[in-house]
């Protein structure tokens, strides 16, 4: 693929791949027909995971034997959307060229369709009365039906279905509706005289329900299911982490307010798009206003007052541009509106046409559209709508960059203005957006952006967050492990090619890689004296079932399977050693190998040795702790020169680590701005000083309970204390480290960051004041015990905290004895007691 899939689409590809080899079984041994699943919500990125499920079918790979010619017909509702299919495959897919994209238009006529293509064709070209489906005549040869049904008899089980039900939810017609039935039930049932039921099925949807609901009434075609879990989706950067909803808080606000606040928010983050795209040396993102406007009447286009929309942009932008403003109305005719030409624009094109900044639209703007510039959203329509904002809200949560933007966290938010929802409407948007609804979007955070406050770095504190910044930090979401192999080689990309930091790196990688094969080779010719007998086999030879998933390896006992050595095979084979050695060290390993004198003796030589010793577990675990620990080298090496980087760049370090078998710290990147609910009118919430990141006024305000607000503001007394961080909970820059509770890997997020001098210059300490009363108090003292044993070296104090009384006791874990006593510990009692002997 072109581009890097996410952990959990790379999860999905491999469940995938699973159930279709089981479905592939049950049709080629005479079984009954078959259907598998991909169930995962709007935003995950389901034509992506498709599209890598066909390279992997084409190409074959550990666990899938590669099937070439094959078919692929994928089934849509709407013209549209098998263009945007057609392009986002295009755009992702390193295997298949535009020519390998075929969209089925009325003049298709084939008795069999192609090996190796997919087609696109959707429910509305095949109702009874299109040409696709009419009888041969002068200028058809084979009705598409004919060949369908050619196809799925030559094919047999090579022949691949894709239904495409991702898009459904949207408005279509009684008549395209009841086409879609029909002509869906044909291929799941058959019609007598036109198509057999298709063997093997694959449902692309957000909701398992809808597809399953397609089948019924076929029992034999029981789908297996491949679900993508939201949450997944959301800590993969994919969507954006917040919606700031903004409402009356007047009783009789002008709708013109708060148009102007939703452009100068529009501003905003065009100004902050600008500035990240600068200082990370990236192409700059230019942000969209949706501006959703009333229904038409009799008097005009909508009942909105357009010209007044006008005017009140053009207040805060100047004049608007021809170019820079568009409408997705009924009408095709172009507009005009306080003296600006506004063009009409199809919904599927506002993402590619980044010149337009403003788009107005009524109801039906779901149908192909997927805008992730689209982060602004004033809407002009009343409370009853609040499902139809939901849905559109669903196509602006997806982040510009597929991406979380490190450090910002408004570029990680969308902003909607609600003039016309009263308290009850908005709770009702509220509530249908943090629930979440897969045809819509994953549980999101909600606020009300009236109470968001931003806070900003204090630019006193330039030291401190120097101290701050590349401490080690942990992320426990479920991230996608691979290799040592493949960590090394995409690290040493980084450091050469991508940001000349080494450039021996990349080469001296390879050769690291090479000459490791090359001692095991040497082993295994010393303990395996049928080690060359077997590259020399002519004949056969019997592999075992290994497949390596996430770096792991795994052999599937009882397994094994014989191929005949021909060329074709022979191939198949040093490809898939290329597979799970990845970066195409295989091709470097063969012409390190190839001897031009032994060419014509044995020609494969060199590609079978590689293939066998990639067979040999030993070898594979050698290759990964010296490629291991060639990683940790490099980036302990490296440090100082990666902590100069950019954050973006910083990040892509951090990935390396992430995707590591072993967890592996990451570094700590302090944000640019960080921004909390504040609400005014609540007494809990105080003001603070010495807090590393302040508001307007040059103050910090935050709600702390008890325990923290006594623990912080006796730190602010200390004479060595620069300065404090509120390391809040979940947020995707706070320091995190792990910590298990019930068999299950948890992330922990200690309360506070404060930063001292010392004799050295600035040291940062870790203070967690956590209750007793909570059932976790245990794990996670235990949890930051392991920490401390880690990272001793990065901090001052790493300290549980309890408050007994108006007493702080403090328990130092760095401290050995302290952290000996808290790693034995099992239950919050046997904590208690810790803290009972423990010298303050």
């Amino acid at each position: 693929m072109k581009i890097e899939l996410k952990g959990f689409q790379d999860a999905a590809v491999d469940r995938l791949i699973d159930q279709l080899g089981r479905a592939k079984g049950e049709v080629s041994g005479g079984g009954d027909h078959q259907a598998v699943i991909l169930a995962a919500p709007t935003g995950s990125g389901k034509t992506v995971i498709t599209a890598a499920l066909i390279e992997e079918i084409l190409t074959g790979s550990d666990r899938f034997t590669a099937e070439p010619d094959a078919v692929f017909l994928w089934l849509s509702d709407q013209p549209v959307l098998n263009e945007q299919s057609k392009k986002r495959i295009a755009s992702a897919s390193t295997k298949l060229s535009n020519s390998d994209l075929v969209i089925v238009d009325a003049d298709f006529d084939r008795e069999t369709f192609v090996g190796g293509k997919v087609y696109f064709i959707n429910t509305q070209k095949l109702g009874k009365d299109k040409l696709l489906t009419s009888g041969r005549g002068d200028k058809r040869t084979y009705t598409i039906w004919e060949t369908i049904s050619n196809t799925a008899k030559t094919k047999a089980d090579r022949f691949y279905l894709i239904i495409d039900e991702a898009h459904r939810g949207t408005k279509v017609s009684r008549t395209d509706e009841s086409t879609r039935q029909t002509v869906l039930q044909k291929f799941v049932k058959g019609s007598e005289g036109e198509i057999p039921a298709i063997d093997l099925i694959l449902g692309v949807s957000a909701t398992p329900k809808r597809f399953q609901q397609l089948i019924d009434g076929q029992s034999n075609r029981t789908p297996r299911k491949c679900e993508v879990n939201p949450l997944d989706v959301r800590a993969s950067g994919l969507l954006k982490d917040r919606i700031m909803v903004f409402h009356p808080t007047e009783d009789f606000p002008t709708d013109t307010t708060m148009l102007r606040a939703a452009v100068l928010q529009w501003r905003a983050m065009g100004a902050q798009w600008h500035e990240y795209a600068q200082t990370q040396g990236l192409p700059t993102i230019q942000p969209a206003l949706i501006i959703q406007v009333q229904d038409g009447s009799s008097d005009g286009v909508s009942r909105t007052n357009l010209d007044e929309v006008i005017a009140t942009i053009e207040k805060e932008t100047g004049p608007i541009d021809t170019a820079e403003i568009a409408h997705c109305f009924e009408h095709d005719a172009p507009l005009s509106a306080h003296g600006v030409l506004i063009r009409k624009i199809d919904p599927s094109r506002i993402q590619e046409e980044t010149n337009i900044k403003f788009v107005l639209f009524k109801m039906a703007l779901t149908t192909g559209w997927d805008c992730p510039r689209a982060e602004v959203m004033m809407s002009f329509r009343t409370a009853q709508d609040d499902t139809l904002i939901a849905q559109l809200i669903g196509r602006m949560v997806r982040t510009p960059l597929a991406r979380r933007i490190e450090g910002s966290e408004i570029l990680n938010s969308v902003s909607l203005y609600l003039p016309h929802y009263d308290k009850e409407g908005l709770t009702r948007v509220v509530n249908h957006l943090k629930q979440g609804d897969p045809m819509e979007l994953p549980p999101t955070d909600v606020e009300d952006g009236a109470k968001m406050v931003t806070f900003k770095r204090d630019a006193s504190m330039a030291a401190a967050f120097d101290a701050l910044s590349g401490l080690p930090t942990y992320r426990v979401e479920r991230v996608r492990k691979v290799s040592n192999t493949r960590r090394l080689m995409a690290l040493s990309r980084l450091l050469s090619t991508m940001h000349e930091v080494d450039m021996t790196a990349w080469d001296g990688s390879k050769k690291l890689v090479i000459e490791t094969l090359d001692a095991e080779l040497a082993r295994l010719k010393r303990d395996d004296p049928n080690f060359d007998a077997k590259v020399k086999g002519s004949g056969q030879i019997t592999l075992n079932a290994v497949v390596v998933e996430q770096g792991t390896w795994k052999e599937i006992q009882g397994q094994t399977i014989t191929v005949p050595l021909d060329e074709k095979n022979i191939d198949d084979l040093f490809s898939r050693a290329g597979q799970r050695l990845g970066e195409g060290l295989h091709l470097d390993y063969w012409q390190t190998h190839y001897d031009q004198d032994e060419a014509d003796e044995m020609p494969n030589r060199s590609r079978l040795e590689l293939f066998l010793m990639l067979q040999d577990e030993k070898t594979w675990k050698t290759l990964e702790s010296v490629c291991g620990a060639r990683c940790e080298a490099l980036l302990k090496q490296h440090k100082a020169a990666i902590k100069n980087l950019t954050t973006a760049e910083q990040e892509e370090y951090n990935k390396v680590n992430e995707i590591a078998k072993d967890p592996e710290a990451l570094s700590f990147l302090p944000p640019a701005e960080m921004m909390l609910a504040v609400d005014t009118k609540d007494p809990e919430f105080r003001s603070y000083d010495e807090h590393l990141y302040v508001d307007a006024t040059g103050h910090f305000v935050a709600k702390l309970n008890t325990w923290e607000h006594t623990v912080i503001e006796a730190e602010i007394a200390r004479p060595d204390v620069v300065g404090w961080l509120r390391n809040v909970s979940r947020k995707p820059w706070a320091l995190s480290l792990p910590y298990e509770m019930g068999g299950e890997v948890l992330p922990m997020y200690p309360d506070f960051l404060v930063v001292r001098t010392d004799g050295a210059g600035h040291t940062v300490d870790i203070l967690e004041p956590h209750s007793p009363a909570l059932a976790d108090s245990y794990a996670k003292a235990k949890g930051l015990a392991q920490f401390a044993a880690k990272h001793a070296m990065d901090f001052g104090r790493i300290e549980v905290i309890r408050l007994v009384g108006k007493e702080i006791k403090r328990l130092d874990l760095m401290d050995v004895t302290n952290r000996k006593r808290v790693l034995a510990v099992d239950s919050n009692a046997a904590l208690d007691l810790i803290f009972g002997i423990s010298v303050e």
